[in-house]
């Protein structure tokens, strides 16, 4: 049986929209603690008053981080953006690693635009969209998945900002909050790609540089 302000805890903890608007003072504790009245009863295994639920909302509250502190990112001057790209996923067998060294000199020779994730079960590829039929000539196995129409926001972060906690989740957050869903994410040590869908290309720019400044 756990106690009021842990059973709030778990249930802030385990909603990060809620977590988020908390830490941002953005929300009515009455109203929190309505909405979360049933879910602390069944935790606690009690009949609990909803001022309990407040308080403890208040003194979580008042322990939750700024969300708004951490490294600071002058998104303004390191932001690229690339259109016109797809995202290809194969299945990680044989046939495919064979094949990705004659597509990796193809693309090459022709100046273009190829990333490769490989994971244990499947490679996922960003190409440019209009060398799919390379990579399907080129790769004897149909794709699981093939999602055009995307584009790629590429932020470059310097070492000090790598090495504080939590700024990858910075730069999704913004995102995840206006319900931009994000294709992939690919990385090399300062530099983090977000892959999006063209047509939330300007949301997501104007996310970003409304959470960090900039423009």
């Amino acid at each position: 049986m756990l106690k009021i302000s842990d059973a709030v805890r778990e249930i802030v903890d385990g909603d990060p929209g809620l977590r988020w608007g908390l830490a941002q003072r953005l929300m009515n504790l009455s109203g929190v603690a309505r909405h979360i009245h049933t879910a602390v009863e069944a935790r606690t295994q009690k009949a609990v008053q909803l001022s309990a639920i407040a308080m403890s909302l208040s003194r979580l509250q008042s322990e939750l981080p700024d969300p708004g502190r951490g490294p600071a990112l002058h998104l303004a001057s390191r932001v690229t953006v690339q259109r016109g790209l797809a995202v290809l996923t194969f299945a990680n067998n044989g046939r495919c690693q064979e094949a990705l060294p004659r597509l990796q000199e193809r693309v090459r020779r022709a100046h273009g635009h190829l990333t490769i994730s490989e994971g244990v079960r499947e490679n996922t590829l960003i190409v440019e969209q209009e060398r799919i039929p390379v990579v399907e000539e080129t790769i004897p196995d149909r794709p699981n998945q093939v999602s055009r129409g995307v584009a790629s926001l590429s932020v470059g972060l310097t070492r000090r900002q790598l090495e504080t906690p939590g700024v990858l989740y910075r730069l999704l957050q913004p995102l995840a909050l206006l319900g931009i869903n994000v294709a992939e994410v690919t990385s090399t040590t300062t530099e983090f790609h977000i892959h999006i869908g063209e047509a939330d290309v300007m949301l997501a720019l104007d996310a970003l540089y409304g959470a960090f400044g900039g423009r």
